[in-house]
Order: structure tokens, then sequence, then C-alpha cells
């Protein structure tokens, strides 16, 4: 380079840059303005720049920087990052600062008007909704059924008001600004949505593959849904998920941030664990627990925890310990949980370091996890490996082995275990203090057994017989389940958690609980069931409301809430899914991917069990029942053997499966058609008609319209009625409430929803811009509605009809008045009218499957609510039995009486459950005879009594 070019380079640069300052103050071109108010007030800012506003030469702006270089320079030098996208900060960089509601372009601000006059009808509807809360806190609870309905009820209006408050800023253009920047206040639900929503579009999808990859999910958990994001750095050194770390960057605690999305402030718990610590005496691995801490504050707004700055004793109980491998181990996965402690309260230490107390490398995380009864909230992991630190690393921590190196070694095969006769012996023990043999032998006689010596005064040698005889099982079937399975006694808080239903009337006795892992499990789990001679019942979300549950006496309860995978095929064409996981799950779990398959309403009933008796759903019109949407299914029969059922294997039994599963076989697993959404749109509106007794008629007259020679759109996907009662409205006059769901725009559904506004009803609400994913939550169906709680009784009574007998429904209708009005204590009771869209399931040859009522065109239920009582059960049966006979009285002329399998109660008659053509009952009862001749699937509406 000469000379003259080296002096002239820097004038050059800096002629450049004032050239380019000069040319930033002069006043573009005019724009194009919607007012001449707005023209002079735009010039009048654009005419006048202020050069003070603009940064001094030299000084880099992270609001305008916009090449990586200078990016890198201003991190380095001051710490900062940059605001927002990179193509933002260039335009920035050339443009003026003008407000966005000052822009110039007629578009531009037409299009602000519009989101202006949405975002006032949605403020609107926030005062209202804000009015009906204080309205509900006002009425008393016994006029709602009870303080349990009411704080349902209230519930569901908070989360609505919620939504709306998203609705109403999710356009604003300057809300989005602030987002991108950074700005946003994560107090408002704005900001925390979109927050969440970007957070699960990116980095949770990342973070998710990272566990699956890994094998995170069955080696440390059975099931992983994280709900807020976890970001991990040591020092300034920001470590993605499932990336190696260097000894000496890994010897020092690292900070955490914990963003969670839902409002306020909660105590959480933070564990640390290496799955991958090699056991050489058992040639396995085991689990150490390198950091545990309680009660620690987090909020949407306090997302920072430095793991080296809680409090010892109170928080911290387990200090960080440095990841550590010794040379020739695999690389170990350091995963880090996020637990939200429950009620937002705080933990006591102690009990804490009880359900932990041992060696560190004895920490059983599934233990842990048990205490809280749910998942991790949050989660992250990183590696480590053996490298040239490693070893001082150790000798600093005081850790032994860094000496020890590990080689490979030939397996020997294990020894067969031994079958003593330990068992017999205790229940010959038992016999001698004069019990029956089968209340010892069949361990659900234990409470029995205990009763018998306290009336002896033998207390303490139940006791010590009881605990004897669990020790036993435990020792003879606990080592043939995996790792990850667990089984249960009473009194654990674990067996009283596992065992409760849904609903009281349904509930049991069971004996022992086994909450399998793999398909494996549950085999044995069944073998050992018939080994000790006790009747089982597999479990998912216990939502069954069929008298024949509560048959079970001493049974063995296989709980399959572990099984929740999800996995999609290569092709996109179909899903693995668990017997385990429930309807919100899978539908969360398919949109990820953009897809979706038939499934039912609930968000917390399991898919697959609900899928063997039929499995009504939005769907239907597309897709039919969900057992017309089960490819294969892997299962275990009644003596425990494991096998594939499909249209080629097995083929009779996958027949027998689809529409009367219960009652041949327990599925772990199965693999589901799926299906690009087919539409990312959803109207949802509920309509309230106070005035029943007088608006019944013509109600149900514009149903049967809709529904005439099964027409029904399959784009309407539920028109959900009930009869109700409703303290806002009248504690003694029944009102009709529909809940209206549509698959597609608003323009779309606006001709189906004028036909219910056309019927003046009291009050109406409707959103139209759901995703697929929120319409359960706006139907109050989430697993997190009051519908989905428990300790109360539930009970169903279902009728198929061909259409509406408007007389046959105003007599059940003043039957009902009579029922709350009479009783009190069934105020909480609903009649529910259910019409879906059929063209998915007519379009199924009807005896392709076991399912036999694909000819009903409407679902109706007597469905009483109440408080567990004998009495009342006895009342509740009554009514619900006259309701029905009124309805199949006005039905279509020469009907029998049909009933759902999921909703049957049990005293229907099995031709009225399972179909009246002689050649099904004749080939299920085949079937029975073939795949269960004990008839040990016998506790949910069984084909042979």
């Amino acid at each position: 380079m000469s000379l003259s070019v080296q002096l002239t380079k820097p004038l050059y640069a800096c002629l450049k840059c004032s050239i380019k300052r000069d040319w930033m103050l002069i006043p573009k071109s005019r724009g194009f303005q919607t007012s001449a108010a707005l023209k002079l007030e735009v010039s009048t800012d654009a005419s006048s720049p202020n050069p003070d506003t603009l940064p001094p030469l030299g000084v880099l702006d992270p609001n305008i920087v916009s090449s990586p270089r200078l990016e890198r320079k201003l991190v380095r030098t001051t710490g900062q990052q940059p605001v927002g996208s990179r193509r933002r900060r260039a335009a920035l960089q050339n443009s003026r600062n003008i407000p966005f509601e000052q822009l110039p372009y007629q578009c531009f601000q037409e299009a602000r008007k519009v989101l202006l006059a949405d975002r006032e009808e949605k403020v609107k509807r926030i005062e209202e909704e804000r009015r009906r809360i204080a309205k509900t806190q006002a009425i008393p609870a016994a006029q709602y059924g009870g303080e349990f309905v009411k704080n349902g009820r209230l519930i569901r209006m908070q989360k609505y008001l919620e939504k709306l408050k998203i609705l109403a800023d999710i356009n604003d253009p300057v809300i989005k600004k602030r987002f991108e920047d950074g700005e946003g206040d994560m107090n408002r639900p704005i900001y925390r949505f979109l927050a969440d929503r970007q957070w699960r579009q990116q980095r949770r999808l990342i973070l998710v593959q990272r566990i699956n990859q890994m094998h995170i999910v069955p080696d440390v958990l059975p099931h992983l849904d994280p709900t807020a994001e976890v970001r991990l750095a040591f020092g300034r050194r920001n470590v993605q998920p499932g990336e190696f770390v260097d000894s000496l960057i890994s010897e020092t605690a690292p900070r955490l941030n914990v963003q969670v999305f839902d409002k306020g402030e909660r105590y959480v718990s933070i564990v640390v664990v290496d799955p991958d610590v090699p056991n050489v005496e058992t040639d396995g691995f085991d689990s150490r627990c390198h950091f545990l801490a309680i009660n620690i504050p987090i909020s949407p707004t306090s997302t920072s925890v430095a793991l080296s700055g809680l409090s010892e004793g109170t928080q911290v109980l387990r200090p960080w310990l440095p990841p550590h491998a010794q040379k020739g181990s695999p690389y170990h996965r350091m995963v880090i949980f996020v637990y939200e402690q429950k009620d937002g309260s705080k933990l006591e230490a102690k009990t804490i370091e009880r359900i932990s107390k041992g060696a560190q490398d004895e920490f059983r995380l599934s233990k842990f996890t048990r205490k809280f009864q749910d998942q991790p909230i949050g989660v992250h992991l990183f590696r480590t490996i053996w490298d040239d630190n490693m070893g001082g690393v150790m000798q600093r921590a005081g850790i032994e082995g860094a000496n020890m190196e590990f080689k490979r070694k030939r397996p020997e095969k294990l020894p067969y275990k031994k079958k003593d006769g330990a068992l017999k012996f205790y229940v010959q023990t038992l016999m001698m203090h004069g019990l029956v043999l089968k209340a010892a032998l069949l361990l659900g006689g234990l409470p029995l057994l205990q009763a018998a010596h306290n009336q002896r005064g033998l207390t303490s040698r139940a006791d010590a017989l009881a605990a004897s005889i669990q020790a036993e099982i435990h020792q003879r079937f606990r080592p043939r389940l995996s790792r990850e399975a667990s089984i249960y006694f009473p009194p654990d808080p674990q067996f009283a958690t596992a065992t409760q239903r849904w609903s009281r009337f349904t509930e049991g006795n069971n004996a022992i609980v086994v909450v399998p892992a793999s398909t494996q499990d549950v085999a044995t789990a069944v073998e050992m069931a018939n080994q000790l001679r006790l009747p089982f019942l597999a479990v998912n979300g216990g939502h069954g409301t069929s008298s024949a549950l509560k048959t079970i006496q001493r049974g063995v309860s296989i709980n399959l809430r572990n099984f929740k995978q999800l996995q999609i095929s290569q092709d996109g064409k179909s899903a693995l899914i668990g017997g385990g996981a429930n309807t919100q799950e899978v539908i969360n779990g398919l949109a990820a991917y953009g897809k979706v398959t038939a499934t039912t309403n609930g968000g917390c009933t399991g898919l697959i069990g609900p899928g063997l008796g039929g499995g009504f759903g939005r769907y239907m019109g597309y897709f039919g029942l969900v057992l017309d949407n089960i490819i294969d299914m892997t299962v275990v029969l009644a003596n425990g053997d494991i096998k594939q059922v499909s249209a080629t294997s097995n083929p009779d039994l996958y027949w027998g499966m689809k529409g009367a599963g219960m009652n041949f076989a327990i599925v772990t697993q199965a693999n589901f058609k799926i299906y690009d959404f087919p539409t990312t749109h959803w109207v949802y509106a509920e309509f309230v008609y106070a005035d029943a007794e007088h608006q019944l008629d013509a109600y149900f007259e514009a149903v049967n319209k809709i529904n005439a020679d099964s027409s029904q759109p399959k784009e309407l996907g539920t028109l959900y009625s009930m009869y109700a009662i409703d303290p806002q409205y009248s504690s003694t006059d029944p009102i009709i409430r529909l809940q209206f769901s549509y698959a597609g725009t608003i323009e779309q559904a606006q001709p189906w929803l004028d036909i219910f506004i056309g019927l003046q009803p009291t009050s109406w609400w409707k959103n139209d811009s759901l995703l697929p994913t929120e319409i359960q939550p706006a139907a109050g169906q989430d697993t997190g509605s009051p519908i989905c709680n428990r300790g109360t009784t539930w009970r169903l009574f279902p009728l198929g009809l061909k259409s509406y007998n408007v007389t046959a429904n105003r007599e059940v209708y003043n039957l009902f008045k009579q029922f709350v009005t009479e009783h009190p204590e069934f105020s909480g009771s609903v009649v529910q009218f259910e019409n879906y869209a059929l063209q998915g399931v007519r379009a199924v040859d009807a005896d392709s499957t076991a399912y036999p009522h694909r000819d009903d065109d409407i679902l109706v239920s007597f469905a009483p609510v109440y408080p567990p009582s004998q009495t009342s059960d006895t009342i509740a049966t009554d009514f619900a039995n006259r309701a029905r006979a009124m309805w199949h009285a006005g039905d279509a002329p020469g009907r029998n009486v049909t009933a759902y399998l999921n909703y049957a109660n049990g005293d229907e008659g099995v031709e009225a459950i399972y179909g009246y053509e002689s050649w099904r009952l004749e080939r299920l009862r085949g079937l029975k005879g073939k795949y269960d001749p004990l008839n040990q699937f016998r506790f949910y509406n069984p084909i042979v009594a």
C-alpha cells in the first residue's frame, strides 16, 4: 500500500461517516398520509431532527449496530446485547425515529384503526367478565351445590379473563416491538404469552429433542413435559442442552435462569442428577445427586438463580459436587430438574432429607418426584467426560477414583432366581392365629387381619405380620420389575393417590398398586396377580363410571401413568402413543409437529382407554371415532403374554379390541393414524337460555334441523347442550347451556352462530381466534379445569337416539327440575345432549369393528353429581332410569335401547352395550373364551357377567 493511500484512508473514513450522518438529517420525501393534520405532524417532526439523539462517533449503539463485527465488539466492550433483530437494527440505522402512531402510511394507519376497534371490544368483554366474577363471588356456595362447584366455576372464569387480556393486546404493534426489543413486562399476561410461545416454537423443541436423543426419558424419569424455560451458564459461558462442558468450567456451581410463564411467585426445588455412575458390583449404573436445594423463590420477573449464592441449611441440602467421570467410562449426563413446590409453600429441610437420605450415589430421583406427586416444570442437561483436568478436579473436591480406569469385560449370564416358600410360611403363621386363609393370602385382607388382632390386643403382632407379607411380596416380585417401576401398599400416601378415581362411586378395594415403566413390567404385574390369586385392573385417568368398577375386591391396580410416549413416524402418517397419555398431552404433542388425530373432548381422560370403547370428539366428522384410527396395538393378555395386534397380526383380537377392548387385554401402546390440521382456526361460543321452559321447544327443533338425516357439517365438531342449575340465573329453574365448536373462521361459522343467536339467548360469548390446542381450555375441558377434579361422585346413564323428541325433552326437563328441587344435594348435576358430525364415523363399515352403534345420531345422558352416599346412589339411579325411559319412549319406533360403552352404567344389558346382532355377540364371546377364559377382565361392563 502506497504512503498516500495510508495517509488518506483515515480521512476517507471520517468523511464517509460525516456524509452518512448529514444524509441521515436530510428530510425524506413526502409519504402517504391519512390526513392533513397527520401530514403536518409528521413533516414537522421530520423537518427538525435533533442531532443530539444520534450517538457520538465511535460509540456503539445497541439499537442500531448491525454488523457481526460491531455486535461482537459491543458485547465485549460494554457487556450489552444488541436490541432486536439485525434486520430491524439495520433499518433503524437508515431511517428516522418516528413513533408507530405517526408513521405516514395510509394502509398501516387503517390497519391500526381495525386493531384498535378490536381491542376496544375485548376491553368491554374484560369488564363484563370482571362483573360476572364479582357477581359469582357474591353468591353463597350452597346455591351452587357446594364450595367445590363454585370454586371450579370461578377458576374457569379467571382463566377466561386472562385469555381476554391476551387477546386484547396480541395484535398491538407497540407490544410486539417491545417484546422483540426485550423490553416486555413479564408481569403482564401478553408478554408471558409471547415469551411462552416463542420458547415453545424454538428452544423447547431443541430441548425435547435432546431429552429424547440422550434417553433422559425413560432412563431418568418415565415422562417429561417442561413448562418453564431453564437456561444454564458457567460464568459467562452459556451452555446449550446436551453440550459437553470441560471439567474445569463445571468445577464451580453454575447460574440458572428459570423463566416461568404463569403469574405469581412460587418456591421451587432444584436437583442435579448424574444417572450414569458405574456400579461394578451390579454391572450397571446408579444415580448420584450433585446438588439439591429447596425453597428457592422465582417469578416471571425474578428468574436468576445462582446456585453458589443459596443459603446453606435452609436452602442447600447437598452442595455442588463437581461433575466427574473416570477414565474409560462413557460420558455422564448431568440433568438439572426444577420442581415447583406445592401450594407455593416452603418445605421442611428435615422432610426432604428423609426422602433423599443415604449416600449421594444411592439417590433415586423417582422417589424424590413421588414426594411432589408431579413432574418437573423445567429441565436442562449437559455432559461431562474424562479430560486432562478431571483428575485435578476430583482431587480438589476430595472425590476418590481419580486413578481408576474402566475397561470392558465380557458379561456373564445371570443365574435363575430361586422361588422359595417364604410366602407360604407367612400364610401358615397367619392361619395359626385363627384368621381366614383368603384374608391372609389375598393381601387386601390385611386391614381385616389388623382389626381382628386389635380385638385380641395383638396390634403390634398384626402390624408385624402385615409388614412381613408386604416385604415378602416386594422381595419376591420387585427384582422382576424395571428400575423405574414401583410397588405401593397401604397406608403409603402414594397408594391412596394412585387408587383415587374421578368418581368416588367407582372406587373398589385394592391391595397393591404397581406402577410399571415398560410393557414387560405390565406382564410381570399380571403374572404377580395371578400367582397371588388377586384380581387386577389397569388404570390410566380413572374416569370410567361403570358400576362394575367398584366390584373389584383386594385387587392389584396396574397404573399406566408412566406410558406417556409420543413418537411420530418418519413418513409423518402415524404416531406411537403410550397407554398412559391423556388427550391433552396427545393434542399438544402432535400439534408441535403440525399434526392431529381423532381424540376425545376431555383433556384429562386417557386416549387409548376411551378409544377401546369408541371415542367421541370434535374431529369425528373428519377422521371418525378414536378406535377407527388405531393401526396396531401392543397388549398384555390375562395370562401375562405380550401380543402385537393389528389387521394382519391376531386380526380376530384386533376386531374385538376396537369396540370392546376392556374385555380382552391391557394396551400399553398403540400406533394411530395422524393427519395435517384440517384447519388452524377454531371458533368456540357459549349460549345460555335462562328461560328454558319457554325456549326449549324452539331450541331442540333448531338442533334437529341442523342434524336432519345426519347432515351436521363436519366442521361443526360439537353441539354440546345441557340442562343445569346456574345460581346466576335461578337456583330452582334449570337453564339450557350450549357449547358450540366450529373448525374454521368466524366468517364460515357465522351462519351457524346466527341460528342460536336468533333464539334470543339470555347471554352468549364467543372466541373466534383459537388455535387447535386452545379449544379444550376455552371449553373448560383441559387438565386444569374443574371437570377434572376428583373427590365427588359422578355418574352417567346414557342413551343413543336418532333425533330429539321435543315432548320427551320437556318431560326430562320437568323431571330434572323435580330432581334438583326435592334433593338439593344434586344441584351440581346436569343432563347432557351431545351432537357430533358423523361423516367420518359412517365412512367405516359397521361390521369391521366390534363397535355396534354407528347408526346412532345423538348421545344423551342423565348425569348425577353429588357427595358420596348410598342413599343418594339409589335416588340417582331411580331418576336417571325414569329419564331414559322418557327418552326411549319418544325415540323412533322400533328402535332398541342402546348405551355407549364408555358411559354405560352397567345395568343396561349386554345387548344394549355390545349390539343386538347375534353374530356380533357370538363372536365377542368366542374371543372371550379364547383370550380370557377365566374372565379376569371383568371390571368394565363385561361381556360375560
